[in-house]
């Protein structure tokens, strides 16, 4: 009977230490945004064991969504977002986070896929989504992005 019951604990300890989820706490930072051009994703491990995580994030997995026009068409929306798919080859290189460590992707704004709806000279509101299908290929928990509103103005010489 012990012996039975030391088995039955040996698989359930082998069977939920192999069903351990990693968690990544992700936080986007645009405090630059206007002078660099540069919207900053930063990955952190907040689980407690190694996670490997895509090494580049590509700038058409985020876009600007819920885009309104402030100035000088105010309340002119732009509805145009696009669904990206990977078919190949998605996740080519990664890094590896330790409990703790945190990654940051640098993503051009100009390099998004609704840049180029945006006009010279015109001032803008949006959201930032980020599709993080192919952040890592591992079974995450993801928590910690904020649904801020952004004010942009888009500058010719961008």
């Amino acid at each position: 009977m012990k012996q039975a019951l030391f088995i039955v604990l040996i698989l359930h300890l082998f069977f939920v230490s192999g069903q351990k989820k990693c968690t990544l706490k992700l936080e986007s930072t645009t405090s630059n945004l206007q002078s660099t051009g540069i919207v900053e994703l930063s990955v952190t491990n907040a689980g407690n064991r190694k996670v490997k995580i895509n090494k580049d994030f590509s700038p058409y997995r985020m876009q600007l969504v819920k885009i309104t026009e402030s100035s000088p068409n105010v309340g002119n929306k732009i509805n145009y977002t696009a669904d990206v798919d990977c078919f190949k080859d998605c996740i080519k290189s990664t890094v590896r986070l330790k409990p703790g460590q945190t990654f940051t992707y640098t993503i051009p704004v100009k390099e998004t896929i609704q840049y180029t709806q945006l006009l010279n000279e015109h001032t803008y509101s949006f959201h930032l989504f980020f599709d993080l299908i192919d952040l890592t290929s591992e079974d995450c928990s993801v928590y910690g992005l904020k649904d801020d509103e952004i004010i942009y103005r888009k500058v010719n010489h961008e």
